[in-house]
């Protein structure tokens, strides 16, 4: 039996959009005004792909696993969009990016994913509830907008911790882990920013009524990725802070620990001198000679701090 590969279908050709339901899947023909959402992993997917004429490399791009963010235009007009967004499933890592793949053609929108994504679930509870997007167009800037805000919502987050480790002394493994967040973050969003301005600029006919919002989404990304970059940026001068200061640490101990040398390297040459046992120690035969001996390496103990302050050591 082959595996259920359609998550879901809506059609837009009606005042509302509609789910369609109980359709024989294998021989679904791709229509006009419909989105087609799919599991990648399905085995059915590809040879209900191939059923559609689909090109074959267009079917390696949706269904192939490690993709980066691209726009692809073909000569008939059906152009390829491959996103990212953050994964906030349960148990799932921010930053462990997920991939929304999007193929349109004559006003058909396909989209497939691997793992459950928040944006798409809250486009289809939106749908279901009536008020969800009311075209293909604005079904596609939609997922483009909420992909961009749950990735602001994950770097607002990201601020926000930056600016209390700020305050307060460094954790410099975390720091390290955020750092690493915002470089994968970064290795993704930086190609999504050009797929989405090549969207914009190929000036598509079947989405020109959403132009001002195709616009509206890049400038957000472009603020994202520039968001990144300061955060980046302020990573590397809290890390500069730390070094600095783990440097004058470690200078500050070096410099007691030469203050202490300095200060009983005599006495301890003293002391052994004192126990050069050769014809004899000094001092045996005299009650107080030890006394004695204390209090000298008392007074050249005072002399050595009294030099010590003089020569500004401390």
């Amino acid at each position: 039996m082959t595996e259920t590969f359609l998550i879901d279908q809506w059609t837009f050709n009606n005042k509302k959009p509609q789910q369609v339901k109980d359709q024989n899947e294998q021989q679904l023909t791709v229509e006009s005004g419909n989105w087609y959402h799919c599991q990648r992993e399905s085995s059915g997917l590809r040879k209900w792909l191939q059923f559609n004429q689909i090109e074959q490399g267009i079917i390696d791009s949706l269904l192939t696993d490690d993709t980066r963010p691209r726009f692809e235009q073909y000569e008939d007009g059906s152009f390829l969009l491959i996103l990212r967004g953050v994964n906030l499933n349960q148990g799932a890592k921010p930053d462990d990016m997920l991939s929304i793949r999007l193929f349109w053609k004559n006003n058909c929108l396909i989209s497939t994913r691997k793992v459950s994504s928040k944006t798409i679930s809250s486009i289809r509870n939106a749908l279901l509830k009536g008020n969800g997007p009311k075209s293909l167009p604005h079904l596609l800037m939609a997922i483009i907008s909420g992909l961009n805000q749950n990735i602001e919502k994950f770097l607002n987050q990201t601020e926000e911790r930056l600016f209390e480790l700020d305050e307060v002394e460094h954790d410099d493994n975390e720091l390290h882990l955020i750092h690493k967040r915002i470089l994968k973050l970064r290795r993704f969003l930086k190609p999504q920013r050009y797929a989405l301005n090549d969207l914009v600029e190929a000036n598509i006919n079947e989405i020109s009524s959403v132009e001002t919002h195709s616009w509206n989404v890049l400038d957000t990304t472009t603020r994202l990725t520039e968001s990144m970059e300061f955060y980046l940026e302020q990573i590397q001068v809290m890390k500069s802070e730390i070094e600095q200061e783990q440097a004058e640490k470690m200078n500050r101990n070096t410099y007691l620990f030469t203050i202490v040398a300095a200060i009983f390297l005599p006495l301890g040459f003293l002391t052994g001198l004192l126990g050069i046992n050769i014809g004899g120690m000094p001092g045996v035969e005299n009650p107080i000679a030890f006394a004695i001996f204390c209090a000298a390496l008392v007074v050249t103990l005072i002399g050595e701090l009294l030099l010590l302050k003089w020569l500004r050591f401390f």
